[in-house]
């Protein structure tokens, strides 16, 4: 199931830093997202956006502003606070990869906003209980943080890459034990029609061969590669016989 991008928004909670500002909306725009809000932010209509962004100008074109997380989420159904401390009000936490799998199919009918808080002092309590689930990015220590538009980065990433694996994950078709039993029967036949003889017996031989097919875990395809070999060493034998012995 690939995730509903059209409906997960990004929040900042009062950014202090244009160039936070500008490399979220690079992060944003590099993963497929689109919806970018701000919460009374700093003046970020300077240089340093733009260059950080860099090449997410639509991004910050479509940036919505407002005075409140209130207003800001008038039209969510699911909310998520990021945090770095525990603030002990125990809601339900997940890290970044826990809530993309989790989210993925609440986007289908839903607009999810991930919300984040300020640089220096993160969200508020009240702000926290607007939320309905809390998210940490697991570290080795708790200081120093991430810098905002490296967590909004993570997010992004881990929202895109859990939908990108499950869209892109290969599906698996093994061969049935009759196909992979008729390579060994193939295998055998045209050895021995060259007078091949193993140095032990035929069923350790071809024992050998099992071992081998197990490991790799042959699919439909694989089998008519091996058939294929085998039938140009039939036809190939079958072309010396006629000729006869060479002289």
């Amino acid at each position: 199931m690939k995730i509903k991008r059209k409906n997960i928004y990004f929040v900042l909670v009062e950014p202090q830093h244009p160039g936070n500002i500008g490399a979220s909306a690079r992060a944003l725009k590099t993963m497929g997202f689109r919806n970018f809000i701000l919460i009374n932010p700093v003046d970020f209509d300077v240089p340093e956006t733009n260059f950080m962004a860099h090449a997410s100008e639509d991004i910050l074109k479509g940036i919505q502003v407002t005075n409140s997380l209130k207003d800001a989420l008038k039209k969510m159904d699911f909310v998520i606070a990021t945090t770095q401390r525990d603030r002990g009000y125990h809601l339900p936490y997940y890290t970044p990869k826990e809530l993309a799998e989790k989210i993925i199919p609440l986007s289908q009918n839903n607009n999810i906003a991930i919300v984040f808080g300020r640089e220096d002092s993160g969200l508020t309590n009240q702000e926290l209980r607007a939320c309905h689930v809390t998210s940490t990015i697991p570290a080795s220590v708790k200081h120093p943080a991430l810098n905002l538009s490296q967590a909004v980065m993570l997010y992004c990433y881990e929202l895109f890459n859990c939908s990108f694996h499950a869209d892109k994950k290969y599906h698996w078709r093994h061969a049935s034990y009759r196909d992979i039993e008729g390579v060994f029967e193939h295998l055998e036949h045209s050895l021995k029609a060259i007078g091949f003889e193993p140095k032990d017996n035929w069923d350790n031989f071809i024992m050998r061969f099992q071992r081998f097919f197990a490991r790799a875990n042959p699919e439909p395809r694989d089998v008519k590669l091996m058939h294929k070999i085998f039938q140009s060493f039939d036809e190939y034998i079958s072309l010396m016989k006629k000729s006869g012995p060479r002289k």
